[in-house]
């Protein structure tokens, strides 16, 4: 087992959890005060969503090269 991939791995979980924390607080300050327009919170919405799948998407394959 490689730790250093596994290492890696966890910290992917932790960075998309930690962007997931962000988004959720940036979608109820931009959905409360109307800051924006309905096409540029949903934009903003799907982009933070792709940045958390990628994040997701990483520590799975850091974890199988920790373990393979």
């Amino acid at each position: 087992m490689d730790y250093w991939y596994l290492i890696c791995s966890f910290s992917w979980i932790v960075v998309a959890f930690a962007f997931y924390q962000i988004n959720k607080l940036w979608y109820k300050e931009v959905t409360e005060n109307n800051k924006l327009y309905k096409f540029q919170i949903k934009f903003g919405n799907i982009k933070a969503w792709a940045g958390i799948i990628m994040c997701v998407v990483a520590a799975i394959i850091y974890f199988f090269k920790a373990i393979g």
